[in-house]
């Protein structure tokens, strides 16, 4: 019996666009080790009828999982990042990829976006994806 524990990749999304960039990372990296893809997007609240446009988002996100063959969460909760702890630790994740957090201190996501970052447990291996990079960054480096 393989005694090895089976990787678990869950991929956090919003109803973004970019969000499919997320999921084409979560996929290559179950693939690479023979894992499963999971998909979660919590929205705060107790709704995720918030608006067509985050709707019709949603469903090209949840469509585009199930074809790769992921197994798709959509949830709703006052306490988006204490969900995502609650989740990885029932799911027995053991790999997170979420996007890079918002840049600006304004931004109210970011005391979120923190808040999930340290509610991943350290034996959980942690992938951050950055934004593209614009045309200045990529002359720049």
């Amino acid at each position: 019996m393989n005694s090895e524990k089976k990787e678990k990749v869950l991929v956090l999304v919003t109803a973004q666009k970019n969000a499919l960039r997320l999921i084409d990372y979560g996929f290559s990296m179950s693939l690479a080790n023979d894992g499963e893809l999971h998909i979660l997007h919590v929205q705060k609240g107790n709704s995720v009828f918030d608006g067509l446009d985050t709707l019709k988002r949603l469903q090209e996100l949840i469509d585009y999982g199930s074809r790769l063959g992921a197994c798709i969460h959509v949830q709703c909760d006052n306490d988006v990042a204490g969900y995502v702890g609650q989740f990885v630790e029932k799911e027995k994740i053991t790999r997170v990829i979420l996007g890079e957090g918002p840049t600006t201190k304004q931004d109210k996501a970011l005391g979120e976006w923190d808040r999930i970052i340290d509610i991943i447990p350290e034996e959980v291996m942690l992938h951050v994806v950055v934004r593209e990079e614009t045309k200045l960054q990529r002359m720049i480096v």
